[in-house]
């Protein structure tokens, strides 16, 4: 029974251990998005370069081009490939009432690439935006309507694995005012709901060690404290003496559970000697012995 015990006990442990390094695990997937732009300017004695860095106010009117460079890296660690599609897109969005109700919106597809299956993604797009062709395209809406309108260019690119929307870049870049500024956000939904499914196994995995943590500390403290409660109540009968008694090694027999040294002591009428850990019955010229430390 000890050995038995052990055993599984031994199992238990590993399967703590295991589970542990599987909680701690990296992520499955490894993530770069580089995605900027450069603004670059119409000839003028004002402005010593012709290029302009991300992050910054720029006079509409001086805007030549915006030049687009998406760099999106997603790897999969696993073995398995990613099947996934992508395309950049530009969406003229006018609002009214000082931008809080959308009147009107032109969609642009700029670039599209389907059927793709491979261990990573990897995008490498760089696109030159005309951006006085979309002023004057807004201009001539608001000509034709006779209405003013707040307006802004959103560029996106998305990116679908296994024909979900799951990825996205998004440049906001105004097309209306005479002082602007370009804003860029990344929305990656694939990685967050893998991330929220690696956090409910991980869940699930802490509540397992749990219950087999609790399970492994109840049964050695449980069987420690029921044995010495067993001992408790039969105390009248158990006779602790000082010397370890001299025994012939050919009349020992060694048992493996408390309850069966209590029967013999209690079928034989006979009292148990307790010596530090060890428990003894005499039965004739055989030792029964028990030894509380070793189960």
């Amino acid at each position: 029974m000890a050995k038995k015990s052990k055993k599984i006990l031994f199992i238990l442990s590993i399967i703590l251990f295991l589970g542990v390094i599987s909680i701690n695990k990296n992520k499955m997937y490894q993530l770069k998005n580089e995605t900027y732009y450069e603004v670059t300017l119409n000839p003028n004695n004002y402005f010593p370069s012709d290029k302009l860095e991300p992050n910054n106010y720029y006079l509409a009117n001086s805007i030549k081009n915006i030049d687009l460079y998406f760099d999106y890296y997603l790897k999969n660690k696993s073995k398995e490939n990613i099947n996934y599609s992508y395309d950049i897109t530009a969406t003229i969005k006018s609002y009214a009432d000082n931008g809080t109700k959308l009147i009107w919106t032109k969609n642009f597809n700029l670039k599209k690439m389907n059927n793709l299956n491979a261990k990573e993604i990897k995008i490498n797009e760089n696109y030159k935006l005309d951006y006085q062709y979309y002023v004057d395209y807004v201009k001539s809406f608001q000509e034709y309507f006779n209405i003013k309108t707040e307006n802004y260019l959103d560029i996106k690119l998305n990116i679908k694995i296994d024909d979900k929307d799951n990825s996205d870049v998004l440049v906001t870049i105004p097309i209306s005012g005479n002082i602007i500024e370009i804003t860029m956000k990344e929305e990656n939904n694939f990685l967050e709901n893998n991330n929220q499914n690696t956090n409910l196994k991980k869940v699930i995995i802490f509540i397992i060690l749990s219950i087999i943590t609790i399970y492994i500390i109840s049964k050695i403290l449980f069987n420690k404290n029921s044995e010495k409660t067993i001992l408790k109540a039969y105390q009248d009968i158990i006779i602790t003496i000082q010397n370890k008694p001299n025994i012939n090694i050919d009349n020992i027999i060694y048992l493996t559970s408390l309850k069966d040294l209590i029967n013999i002591a209690i079928n034989n009428n006979s009292n148990i000697f307790n010596y530090q850990n060890d428990y003894y019955i005499i039965i004739g010229n055989i030792y029964y012995i028990y030894n509380l430390k070793k189960t």
